[in-house]
C-alpha cells in the first residue's frame, strides 16, 4: 500500500542579481533569511552576471569589466548557498556568440562559459543551461523558470503557458517585477515572480524605461513534495533601506 505521509522539503527561490549591480543589503538580508529559514533547495532563477560587455546593441557597453562580472556573480551564488542555478537571457548571450564571427567574441564567450561552469561546479550547485521556455526546474507541482513574457501581465501569462500536464505554479524573474498572479483558467494557475536583487538606477541601460519605475527587490520562499508545492511571495518595498523578513 502507497504511503500517505507526504515528505516537505523547504526551498527558495531569488533572481536576476546582475553581479556588480547587486544591492549589497539585499544579498545581506537574503543570506539573513536563508539562515533563518534553511531551505532544503535554494534556487537562483538567472542573470546572476550582466554581461554587458556582449550586448550588441550597445557599444560603449563593450568596455565592461568581463573578469569581474564572471567573478562577482559567482561569489553571490556561493555566498547565499545556492544548490541550483538556472542561466538567465543575460547568462544565454555567452552561448549566443561563441559561435561569432567576431573571434574576440568568439574566444571570450568560450573562457566566460568555461569559468561559469567551472565556478558552480566548485560550489556544488546544479546548472541549468538556458533554452529559453524549455529550460525549467520542477519541484513539486511547481516549475522553476528563468522567464521569457516581458509584458505588464507576465505573471498572469506564465502561468497560463507553463501551468499543464500537471504543473499548477510557476516562479521566475526576468522581469525584476515581484508579482503574484493567477491565470485566466479554472484550473486555477499561478505566476509568482520574484523580483529582482540589484540596486535602483544601477542598469543604466534600462533607466530611460517607464516600466523600470515598477521594479522591486524580493524573494519566494515555501515547501514541497512529491507532488504539491506551497509558495510564498516577499516583496521588500521600494525606498526603504530596512529589510522586515518574514521568515
Amino acid at each position: 500500500m502507497a504511503s500517505v505521509v507526504r515528505n516537505w522539503k523547504k526551498f527558495m527561490v531569488v533572481g536576476c542579481s546582475h553581479a556588480t549591480h547587486a544591492d549589497p543589503t539585499a544579498i545581506t538580508a537574503i543570506i539573513k533569511a536563508k539562515k533563518s529559514f534553511k531551505p532544503d533547495r535554494f534556487i537562483h532563477a538567472g542573470d546572476f552576471t550582466d554581461t554587458l560587455a556582449w550586448m550588441g546593441s550597445n557599444k560603449d557597453s563593450e568596455g565592461e569589466p568581463v573578469n569581474e562580472d564572471i567573478s562577482i556573480g559567482l561569489q553571490h551564488l556561493a555566498q547565499l548557498g545556492i544548490t541550483d542555478a538556472l542561466a538567465g537571457n543575460h547568462e544565454a548571450r555567452l552561448w549566443k556568440y561563441i559561435n561569432s564571427s567576431n573571434q574576440i567574441k568568439a574566444y571570450a564567450s568560450f573562457q566566460a562559459i568555461n569559468a561559469l561552469e567551472t565556478g558552480i561546479k566548485k560550489i556544488g550547485a546544479n546548472f541549468i543551461k538556458y533554452e529559453g521556455v524549455y529550460s525549467t526546474l520542477q519541484l513539486g507541482n511547481g516549475i522553476i523558470t528563468h522567464g521569457t513574457i516581458f509584458n505588464e501581465n507576465s505573471a498572469r501569462d506564465m502561468a497560463e503557458m507553463y501551468c499543464k500536464n500537471g504543473v499548477s505554479i510557476v516562479i521566475s524573474a526576468h522581469t525584476h517585477r515581484c508579482a503574484y498572479a493567477k491565470g485566466r483558467r479554472d484550473d486555477n494557475p499561478t505566476g509568482v515572480n520574484v523580483g529582482t536583487l540589484t540596486k535602483e538606477m544601477a542598469l543604466d541601460y534600462a533607466n530611460t524605461r517607464r516600466a523600470t519605475l515598477g521594479w522591486s527587490q524580493g524573494f519566494a520562499w515555501g515547501e514541497f513534495c512529491d507532488d504539491r508545492m506551497v509558495v510564498w511571495l516577499h516583496e521588500h518595498p521600494r525606498n526603504q533601506t530596512e529589510w522586515k523578513l518574514p521568515i
